[in-house]
Formats: structure tokens, C-alpha cells, sequence
């Protein structure tokens, strides 16, 4: 798929000019996205928020939200965030976007926050082909950068999507986001591919974003509390529906990625090992999670893609 022409190359110097665009991908979102979307406005030149599918209860507050700065893409089915992103970026593409901010519906940006990225890229030298920039922190927890570039910038193997700002160039190159995978392993596929292709990602210095990383319950293995420090111990928490996908989806990166990558795919089994554990023996809905694991294993390894089947659908979210 051809992606809309770049517009004339902006070096650092004119760093007024250069045309920053925000895709935001809502799904049922709340009256606190009207805010997150006011204050992101501020930063950039447009925003597009992109509904994945919410249906007519979600119309009154994007109405809301719709400005001359703000425009509303109204997806008609729910088709998962990687879908919601690329119609977001080939927008943002076509309104001639130097640079592309993702961000989700329940991540808050500092203030001065795509200006510290912006000057990340500045100071780049051509032979880093930088191509993304993300966070340095997410909730206070910092990244750590495993290399550094000639200039000094830390450069990390991935990140998570929200806050990233992905370059036109590395776009138009690097393609857009996997829509097979629909809403797991979006960001780690990204990474992966583009770093195949040369670009690297690195971190805007001293920039904290706050991020919703999920529910957190009582740790509870085969029903019996765990507690830390006199505390009943939490764990962060995923539906069924959403572990069928992390399952599924993290064994479709090894299959793709470890003949290139052994050890980055060792790491990524190792670091699901827990996770899954957790689900499926501390709950809620252990049953529905085996069968989430079960069926993700199973479709992983038979190179399964796309939406989950709607029967499964039914079973693990009825």
C-alpha cells in the first residue's frame, strides 16, 4: 500500500514548522478523554480520534470533542487498536503530518512533552536513523536504554505504543501497524520491524507519562490470599477475552522473530511465563482464562490470526 508523499525534508533549525498530528483510539471512552484530548490539542497541530466501534452511546461526548483541531473518525465495527491506529496515521499522512503522535485514551502527556521529542529528533544524527520516540518513564517507572547512540540519545528495543512519535519517513518505510494481531503485540511488532529495517527508537530525556496499565486485583493462587508487607498482594489484571490475545499473539512473535532474535524471543517467553500462571491460578474466571490459554496456545501455534472467533468470543466474555 502506497502511503501519501513526504512533504519537503525540515531540518532541526525549523522546528516551528514542522507539522506534528496525534491519532487518539477511544473505545467507549469517558468524560475523561475530553480532557486528555483538550490538553493533547495544545501540543499538536491536529488530532484525530478514532472510534473503534463504541456505537451511538459514545456520540454525544465525541461531538464534544470535535473542533476544527479535532476531528472524529467513527469506525462502524469494533476492529481492535492496530485498525484504529493505521486509520489515524494514513489521516494524519494525508494532512501532511511530519510526525505522528499515538497516544491512548487513558494516557496524559506533560506539558512541553512532544516539544522534548520533537528535539530528540533534532539532534539525531542521519546515520542513527532515529525513527520513533517514546517516553522515558511510564508512571514514574523509567526505561532503560540498552545502548546509546553517537549523539548520546538512549535507545531502547521497544516500548509501548502510547506517546510513541513515529517520523513520516519511518512510516512511509517501516509500514504501518499489523492489523492481524488486532489489540496485543501491536507495539512489539512495530518495534521489532522497524529496527529490521534500520531505524532505532529512542527516549526524550526526563518525559514521564501517566498510562492506565490495566486492572489490579488481590493475588489469590488456587484461592488463597498472598500478602506483602501486612497487605493483601495485587497483580495486574486481564479479561479472558484479552489473555486469549496475549497468548495467541506472543506466540506469533516468536514463531516470526526468533530465528533473528533467539534471545529477544527467549525473554519474551520467559516474561509470559508468570503472567499466565497468575491468570489462570489466581483468577477471577480461572476457568474462562484456561480456556483463554488453552485456545491462544493452540491458535498461536496453528498461525491463527485476525479477530477472535465469535464463538470463543461468547464463551470467554458471555
Amino acid at each position: 500500500m502506497l502511503l501519501p508523499e513526504a512533504p519537503t525534508a525540515l531540518d532541526g533549525a525549523e522546528h516551528a514548522s514542522v507539522r506534528v498530528v496525534a491519532v487518539v483510539p477511544t473505545f467507549h471512552p469517558d468524560a475523561e478523554v475530553f480532557f486528555h484530548v483538550q490538553a493533547l490539542s495544545r501540543q499538536v497541530d491536529r488530532v484525530f480520534v478514532v472510534d473503534d466501534g463504541s456505537g451511538p452511546g459514545a456520540n454525544p461526548l465525541l461531538d464534544s470533542i470535535a473542533s476544527d483541531s479535532v476531528i472524529v473518525l467513527r469506525l462502524s465495527n469494533n476492529s481492535g487498536i492496530a485498525a484504529a491506529l493505521n486509520t489515524g496515521v494514513r489521516a494524519a499522512l494525508a494532512d501532511r503530518a511530519d510526525y505522528v503522535l499515538n497516544i491512548d485514551q487513558d494516557t496524559a502527556l506533560p506539558d512541553g512533552y512532544v516539544e522534548a521529542c520533537l528535539a530528540t529528533f533534532a539532534v539525531a544524527n542521519p546515520v542513527t536513523r532515529l525513527g520513533v520516540v517514546c517516553a522515558d518513564a511510564v508512571n514514574g517507572a523509567p526505561s532503560i536504554p540498552s545502548l546509546r547512540s553517537p549523539e548520546g540519545l538512549g535507545l531502547v528495543p521497544e516500548a509501548i505504543q502510547s506517546g510513541f512519535v513515529i517520523s513520516r519517513e519511518c512510516l512511509q518505510m517501516g509500514g504501518l501497524f499489523d492489523e492481524r494481531l488486532v489489540i496485543d503485540c501491536v507495539d512489539t511488532e512495530y518495534c521489532v520491524r522497524i529496527r529490521e529495517r534500520g531505524f532505532r527508537i529512542a527516549v526524550a530525556t526526563g518525559t514521564d507519562i501517566r498510562h492506565s496499565l490495566g486492572e489490579m486485583v488481590p493475588y489469590r493462587p488456587f484461592g488463597r490470599q498472598v500478602t506483602r508487607d501486612g497487605r493483601p498482594a495485587l497483580y495486574q489484571y486481564h479479561s479472558p477475552f484479552r489473555q486469549y490475545y496475549i497468548t495467541r499473539n506472543n506466540i506469533d512473535m516468536v514463531f516470526r522473530f526468533a530465528r533473528r532474535h533467539r534471545r529477544w524471543s527467549l525473554a519474551v517467553i520467559k516474561r509470559q511465563i508468570g503472567p499466565t500462571f497468575d491468570a489462570v491460578a489466581s483468577g477471577p474466571q480461572r476457568g474462562r482464562h484456561a480456556i483463554a490459554v488453552l485456545a491462544g496456545t493452540v491458535h498461536g501455534l496453528a498461525r491463527v490470526r485476525g479477530k477472535i472467533p465469535p464463538r470463543l468470543h461468547r464463551l470467554l466474555t458471555r
